[in-house]
């Protein structure tokens, strides 16, 4: 990666130091029902799955509850990573390999190899120019006709980021705790379509949170 995660990364250490031991999932259920259709979309024939930005494994978890075989995941959290291995000696169904690093980890990986790809609320969290690379490592692993289930943060308008006195460190680029790369929807859909075709477009409210999650089901031509 060109720029430093350094306190992004410290904050998830933190988060997710607190639940190494975690168990692991009995039902592929997160917990919101738009979102659990989007994953069985993207699990259906798809046996090879990548979760870049995978945190603790739970949506790779998921997957393997819906049918896939084999499984991905990457995250620039060693604790993360730490917890989504522990947490995967305890699934019953799936094989797993979690790997610790950025978007540089993903050319390790063979072209064409992967059937899906999740990208949840990470391609807004990095640098344009790492989200740049990500999009299109994604179009290089995906096999044609691969599928990828894209969720992003919401959109801020200009006086919520006054209000919330968020700071913005270049154009759309803020920090809001965490980097978000706060793009409209529509600049958000034209990205996607350089790489690959964008399916359906879909809002999913998070009462807990009151906030909704924009989410692309696309797919390599």
């Amino acid at each position: 990666m060109t720029r430093s995660y350094l306190r992004c990364v410290e904050q998830w250490d933190e988060i997710y130091s607190a639940e190494a031991s975690g168990s692991a999932p009995k039902t592929p259920d997160s917990g919101n029902a738009a979102f659990d259709a989007g994953l069985r979309w993207l699990a259906e024939s798809s046996p090879n799955v990548l979760d870049f930005g995978c945190g603790n494994g739970s949506l790779l978890f998921f997957c393997a509850l819906l049918g896939t075989k084999n499984h991905i995941g990457i995250d620039l959290s060693s604790a993360a990573i730490d917890s989504a291995i522990n947490r995967s000696g305890k699934m019953q169904t799936g094989a797993y390999d979690f790997r610790q690093g950025g978007v540089e980890r993903l050319s390790e990986l063979e072209t064409g190899s992967q059937d899906a790809v999740i990208l949840s609320n990470i391609l807004d969290n990095l640098y344009p120019e790492d989200a740049e690379t990500l999009l299109r490592e994604c179009a290089r692993l995906l096999k044609p006709g691969g599928k990828a289930l894209t969720k992003l943060n919401p959109y801020l308008t200009e006086q919520q980021i006054k209000d919330w006195e968020i700071k913005v460190i270049e154009g759309s680029l803020l920090n809001d705790g965490l980097l978000l790369w706060n793009n409209t929807t529509e600049q958000w859909r034209a990205m996607l379509e350089r790489f690959f075709v964008i399916e359906r477009y879909e809002e999913i409210y998070y009462p807990e949170h009151e906030q909704t999650n924009r989410m692309f089901f696309i797919r390599k031509p």
